[in-house]
């Protein structure tokens, strides 16, 4: 069905571009006529128009995006086999785009600046066109910036050929989440490595917290192997939304079969979906059909699309609700059909505290070491080479979400929570077979998920898309993903312009997808006929794992993207500075630090004084490495025994079991200074921290305290330090969006 799909594209395309030449003097606006095989099709013509709008989610106006007017957009319908014609309007001040998520378009269609366009200039307008040889749901959505979380997406839906299995009912809802933050000052808190979304969410990680969960020695196994804490979220959202509301309702009839179209258009949320009617039947994902299973919790991953089938039972409203993964929220839609009011059952609290893996700090270097060092590319076996079976890949049921993460990893993952499902992917099938057939040249990639949570770098095969840019791939091949996520996060994994099998285990049914998650330290392989040109995006769906660098540019040697848009590929690999650090205001003292940095460069300043004239300075340049180590160099001034001190200063900062952080410098007057910082997490807001210090000139310092987080902004700290004394006051925390 995909080749056939793809072959019909392909040659409806090169109609439209014959036509085109023959009928040079047809109209060019809408309603101009289009002829296909013979066949006089008038395209089907949609307007959306991008804007600046207030709106009221929370109980407090703020600025959002909006299509049309609204959040969501609207639901665009179409007819398979229809000439779509869509001309967005972008009424913004600045450059903005759509891209038809998991449709089969040409190339220069698919929307996404800088790699298939240039992108729609401020107050103009770009006409999309392409033909539609394909059914089911779908969506669209801004490729600009963070434009996508402030409201620039909507539904697609496109009407089969032939008829779906009857149904009393047929309704799109998209899921999305919503802050009244700016999507530019979040991502400039997560790179300021602020904890306040995790208090807030609350699943910030404590000792007290260990002690009643029961997992105390998980804890501190974690903080032996200096890993960060498991995270679900990365944001703290102000709500969740359904078709725009926190709870929306239609009119239903007892014993109605309603087919629920569902689209997870969330910028960083994961969804479990349940049906307080019964279980729900998955009929397709991501726009085709599978083979019907009945689930009673459905896990949406960012980006994808499931329709299901629910029937209404006897009298009363049920609730369809979709929680947040992380458990912090959740947005309802409700079937009315009578009463009493039948909820949902709510979804059980992820616990953060169980560690799935089982590694000393050692192999945890190595393995960073491994990634930073990069994946790899097997070129084509020859034609003759079959593609593997999913059980050769070893890609069975069990395998999904459980596969080893590599080198010298050992899993240890506890039994699966039946209240918390993976997604459904070892129960979908495909209703025709998908098997790629040969011959082909099978090439195989090796993508290393990585990255970074405190500094919050994302990353394949350890190099952002600034780094590393390109999948280079040839037109005729297998291609074969081999997807190793060497994170304790989820990553929902988007290639545009293809449909590729996910090796399930279900052999020649594996399903098609277009968007994938690959959980914490898991291995998923996917595999598709590179039966395209030119570019295509391939990325991260989490929209701040995407700006973090998690993506690459998937190209088809020998072809390429027209001279403007290649032009402008710069933009794509630009690296943001962002501006951060914390001051703490003490009745002794004053400390603190402030940064400039993007990926790999830091520039910094860092102090400590008194208020009556001693101090210590550093200001230099870092460059990171990983998470383990950065090299650095710089100017110390400080004051030792009344006289001012200057030297020149060079070392290393790593990082040791028990997240301890260390430095090691020497200084042009033939100085050394060595020190060690360790904070404890106490409870979600209360932490401890100790620093000692060993300096050739000025001996031994150090100091202890104690820090209280009030709010996102401010702290109450209170500390004692050997050269300054005891002393308490407010840290302040500041930070910049993207520069």
């Amino acid at each position: 069905m995909y080749r056939l799909r793809r072959v019909a594209v392909v040659a409806l395309a090169a109609a439209l571009a014959l036509s085109a030449v023959v009928a040079v003097s047809a109209p060019t606006g809408a309603g101009a006529q289009e002829t296909v095989g013979g066949i006089i099709r008038e395209p089907v013509t949609r307007e959306l128009t991008i804007s600046t709008s207030t709106v009221d989610f929370t109980g407090e106006p703020s600025e959002a995006l909006t299509v049309n007017g609204g959040i969501p957009g609207p639901t665009l319908h179409f007819n398979e086999g229809d000439v779509a014609r869509i001309r967005v309007h972008n009424e913004l001040d600045v450059p903005s785009s759509v891209h038809w998520h998991g449709l089969l378009v040409p190339p220069e269609q698919d929307g996404v600046p800088y790699v298939s366009f240039p992108g729609i200039a401020p107050r103009s307008t770009f006409t999309y066109e392409f033909p539609l040889e394909q059914a089911g749901t779908y969506w669209y959505h801004s490729h600009s910036g963070l434009q996508e979380q402030r409201g620039v997406y909507g539904a697609i839906v496109i009407h089969p050929r032939a008829p779906s299995p009857e149904v009393d009912g047929d309704h799109t809802l998209v899921l999305s989440d919503w802050t009244d933050e700016s999507p530019e000052m979040v991502m400039g808190r997560l790179k300021s490595g602020n904890d306040y979304y995790s208090i807030r969410r609350g699943s910030k990680q404590s000792i007290l917290g260990a002690i009643m969960a029961g997992r105390l020695v998980d804890y501190f196994r974690r903080e032996w192997q200096s890993m960060p804490e498991n995270e679900i979220s990365d944001v703290a959202y102000d709500r969740f939304l359904i078709n725009g509301k926190p709870e929306s309702r239609m009119s239903a009839k007892a014993g109605d079969r309603i087919r629920l179209r569902l689209v997870n258009a969330g910028a960083s949320t994961y969804f479990y979906v349940q049906f307080a009617g019964g279980p729900m039947t998955i009929v397709a994902a991501d726009g085709l059909d599978v083979r019907p299973v009945a689930v009673d919790r459905l896990l949406m991953a960012i980006a994808e699309t499931y329709d299901v089938i629910v029937t209404v039972p006897d009298d009363g409203t049920f609730e369809l609700r979709a929680t947040s993964m992380d458990g912090s929220g959740h947005a309802s839609f409700l079937l009315d059909a009578g009463s009493p009011h039948v909820a949902a059952p709510d979804v059980p609290l992820p616990n953060y505290y169980i560690n799935a893996m089982n590694a000393g700090f050692v192999t945890a270097m190595l393995r960073t070491a491994w990634d930073v060092r990069g994946g790899s590319t097997v070129e084509p076996d020859t034609p003759a080479t079959p593609p593997q079976s999913d059980e050769a890949m070893g890609m069975g049921d069990s395998n999904m979400h459980g596969a080893g993460a590599g080198p010298g990893m050992r899993m240890n993952m506890p039994p699966a929570d039946p209240a918390r499902p993976p997604p459904p992917y070892a129960k979908l099938e495909s209703v025709e077979p998908t098997t790629i057939r040969g011959p082909h040249p099978v090439r195989e990639v090796m993508l290393h998920l990585t990255g970074d949570m405190e500094r919050y770098v994302w990353s394949i095969n350890g190099k952002t898309l600034s780094e590393q840019h390109e999948i280079p791939i040839r037109k005729g091949e297998l291609v074969r993903f081999v997807l190793v996520n060497r994170t304790m996060m989820h990553h929902p994994m988007h290639l545009h312009g293809h449909f590729f099998r996910v090796l399930n285990g279900r052999g020649e049914r594996s399903p098609l997808k277009h968007t994938v998650d690959i959980a914490p330290m898991a291995t998923t392989i996917i595999e598709f006929d590179a039966n395209e040109e030119k570019d295509w995006f391939f990325h991260c769906h989490v929209l701040y794992h995407l700006d973090g660098g998690m993506a690459r540019v998937v190209h088809y040697e020998g072809t390429q993207v027209d001279p403007e848009t290649l032009e402008l590929r710069p933009r794509l690999y630009k690296d943001p500075w962002y501006v951060f650090g914390a001051v703490a205001l003490l009745s002794q003292m004053s400390d603190g630090a402030v940064q400039v940095s993007n990926t790999r460069n830091i520039v910094s300043v860092e102090w400590e004084a008194d208020w009556e004239g001693g101090y210590d300075v550093f200001g230099g340049y870092s460059r990171y490495v990983n998470r383990y180590l950065n090299l650095f160099a710089g100017v110390n001034s400080f004051d030792d025994d009344d006289d001012d001190d200057v030297r020149g200063v060079f070392g290393l900062d790593f990082l040791l079991p028990l997240n301890v952080r260390t430095s090691v410098w020497g200084g042009t007057d033939a100085s050394f200074r060595w020190t060690a910082t360790r904070q404890l997490q106490l409870t979600s807001r209360l932490s401890g921290f100790a620093d000692a210090q060993y300096d050739s000139v000025t001996e031994w310092e150090w100091v202890s305290g104690a820090d209280f987080v009030v709010n996102d902004w401010i702290s109450v700290v209170g500390q004692y330090h050997s050269d300054y004394g005891a002393g308490g006051g407010l840290r302040i925390r500041l930070w910049s969006p993207g520069l």
